[in-house]
């Protein structure tokens, strides 16, 4: 099983650099366009112009679009092109999508090393996945009377209880 899902990890991690390449050959290609089609620009407006007028024409049509791709940059929220910080500042915060995968990946390596007698790797698996449910709120408890500040029920001592007597 663990081949399987190795295999398929592998064939995906191909198949994405394949689409990597295809986009960055589709890119290269664009942007040759662009640089004909601006030297397109500059021919036809010094024919029309003068070479310095189209030099400073084109010059300044590309500094103006320059700025306004800054403006619409600067309205943006920074925090959108950094990854979201969880409870811990070292560790990213993961989709739930990603968290499951991670949970389908622990258990089936903590189900094969029961499989093989080996008791280190398989409560490896299970502890990464205790932290993956952790991770997905499963072991959150609604914080209501009797709960601490984290949600979890608060021990007996603590709670107001009256002894009958």
């Amino acid at each position: 099983m663990i081949d399987q899902l190795t295999d398929a990890i592998g064939e995906m991690a191909r198949a994405a650099a394949i689409k990597l390449a295809a986009f960055a050959a589709i890119g290269l290609i664009v942007l040759t366009g662009i640089g004909f089609l601006l030297a397109a620009a500059y021919v036809g407006l010094a024919a029309k112009f003068g070479a310095i007028a189209a030099a400073t024409g084109i010059g300044a049509g590309l500094i103006a679009l320059g700025l306004v791709a800054l403006a619409v940059m600067m309205q943006r929220d920074p925090s959108d092109a950094v990854a979201r910080q969880s409870g811990s500042a070292k560790a990213p915060a993961r989709s739930e999508d990603a968290m499951l995968f991670d949970m389908l990946i622990h258990a089936a390596s903590a189900g094969y090393a029961t499989g093989q007698g080996d008791p280190k790797r398989m409560q490896a698996g299970l502890d990464k996945l205790a932290r993956d449910l952790s991770d997905l709120g499963a072991f959150d408890f609604p914080n209501t009377a009797g709960n601490d500040d984290a949600g979890r029920p608060a021990p007996a001592s603590e709670t107001d209880t009256k002894m009958a007597g």
